[in-house]
């Protein structure tokens, strides 16, 4: 995606997703091979930070959906009930409200130290981050963002070959370049049909992430093991298999 940039609100969002997927990966990349059991948990807790703004960039993304009326014509209503379903059980799933766990941890003790805090609160609001809990929330983070991806509603903008012309790409996979300035000016310049989408970053990112977690989950506790190309009509996988991720 570092060659395209977001044109709409939803793009913007998911590119949002797309940076902390990035910031957990530099984090977790070397985490499987980490031997000592208190270095890993130092390193969860400061993954934290990025996954906790995952959340709230999900639930954005689920919003605007919604909300936004640019977003949300480019839906037939079926579908945007399906995200209202899953934002909710998202909720369910993931609490993450300020009171929640995700956003004590995150706020005491990941994004900063409280200042206030003793040693013994540190310690034990350090014990709700256990390496399986912590995946167990980032496998559902990336299953969402996995779904949310294969909907059709993201624009995207490329550099054109002078300032004269911009170039976008509203209906995947045609690149449409336009002349804005000089003589002619507007016209219709170009039709080109992209290698590949920009949204392909995110599985790709998705799968590292799935490989760098596997340890954190017990012996036989479900997880995302492997990722497969569903069907576009199919997209909503979430709410289908969302048994995988109760708590245990």
């Amino acid at each position: 995606m570092d060659s395209w940039f977001p044109s709409n609100n939803a793009a913007q969002k998911l590119w949002r997703c797309l940076e902390c997927l990035r910031d957990l990966d530099d984090l977790l990349v070397d985490s499987a091979n980490q031997k000592n059991s208190t270095k890993r948990k130092r390193k969860l807790k400061i993954a934290l930070t990025p996954l906790h703004s995952l959340v709230k960039s999900v639930d954005d993304l689920c919003n605007d959906i919604q909300s936004n009326k640019e977003t949300r014509c480019l839906l037939d209503e079926s579908k945007i009930k399906d995200v209202s379903e899953i934002q909710e059980l998202f909720s369910r799933l993931l609490p993450h409200d300020h009171k929640a766990d995700i956003s004590t941890v995150r706020n005491k003790l990941s994004a900063h130290i409280d200042k206030n805090m003793h040693p013994s609160e540190a310690q034990k609001i350090s014990s709700i981050i256990t390496s399986n809990e912590f995946g167990r929330w980032l496998h559902i983070c990336l299953h969402l963002v996995l779904d949310l991806t294969k909907l059709d509603i993201y624009h995207w903008s490329c550099k054109p070959p002078s300032d004269e012309y911009i170039c976008f790409m509203q209906n995947e996979p045609f690149i449409v370049t336009i002349k804005v300035e000089g003589e002619g000016a507007p016209a219709l310049v170009a039709i080109n049909i992209a290698n590949s989408s920009p949204r392909n970053v995110i599985p790709e990112i998705v799968q590292r992430l799935v490989s760098h977690s596997q340890w954190m989950f017990k012996k036989n506790q479900p997880r995302i093991s492997s990722l497969k190309e569903d069907s576009l009509d199919d997209w909503n996988t979430f709410k289908k298999y969302s048994y995988i991720h109760e708590p245990n």
